[in-house]
């Protein structure tokens, strides 16, 4: 007796869809973060900071944020 998926694949084609899949996903590139400084204004409970972030040039993610100090409004 056959198991059928509602789909019409058989679970044994079920199996080769999902290594089929698996394999179209791009491999993450591994890389070091580089940081770059970069000084924005950001507002926290609607008053404006100044931040300073420090940012992978490579990925864009922000490593680090500090306050540097309450920007004029």
């Amino acid at each position: 007796m056959q198991e059928f998926h509602p789909f019409g694949l058989e679970k044994n084609d079920q199996a080769n869809y999902r290594e089929v899949g698996m394999n179209k996903r791009q491999p993450v590139k591994i890389h070091e973060h580089v940081a770059k400084r970069v000084h924005v204004l950001l507002q926290r409970a609607g008053v404006p900071y100044e931040v300073e972030q420090q940012v992978c040039t490579d990925c864009s993610r922000i490593l680090d944020e500090k306050p540097v100090r309450r920007a004029a409004a």
